[in-house]
């Protein structure tokens, strides 16, 4: 055993990646303030490829900022505006590091691992179990069957 604790890899945005997360954040700041639709578009175009999870999570978290406040459907309250720019400034920032770590590694850094398929493993333990007793020597089929 290591006597120094387990530390996470530090990793700095570069300037373009800073740059990106910033602007990001101020068009954030404009679908709140702004009545176009134009920025909700930008917003959408400049987030991707994790746009769509960043809406979906900014709706749902502001929909749920909204009821402990105790807001009505017609206002925005600013902790609901918080949670908004918040949501999809990280989720720029998520993008500007898949995008570093694209541009230092090639596509293999985000390309699948091959690894143990866990799924089939369990699925051939079962197999396995069905044609043999457990080790109490009853094959009942109760739900636990003594494995658990």
């Amino acid at each position: 055993m290591s006597d120094r604790a387990a530390t996470i890899a530090t990793t700095r945005l570069s300037g373009v990646g800073q740059l990106y997360v910033t602007t990001v954040g101020a068009v954030a700041v404009l679908t709140v303030i702004a009545e176009s639709s134009t920025w909700y578009v930008a917003l959408v175009l400049l987030a991707l490829p994790l746009s769509l999870l960043a809406l979906w999570v900014s709706f749902y978290a502001g929909v749920a900022i909204g009821f402990v406040v105790g807001s009505e459907a017609s206002e925005l309250p600013w902790p609901v505006a918080l949670v908004w720019v918040l949501v999809w400034t990280m989720t720029a920032w998520l993008n500007a590091q898949l995008g570093q770590k694209v541009r230092r590694k090639g596509w293999a850094a985000v390309a699948p691992r091959r690894g143990r398929d866990h799924d089939q493993e369990w699925l051939d333990a079962q197999s396995s179990d069905e044609q043999d007793p457990d080790e109490h020597g009853s094959d009942d089929g109760g739900p636990w069957n003594g494995r658990y």
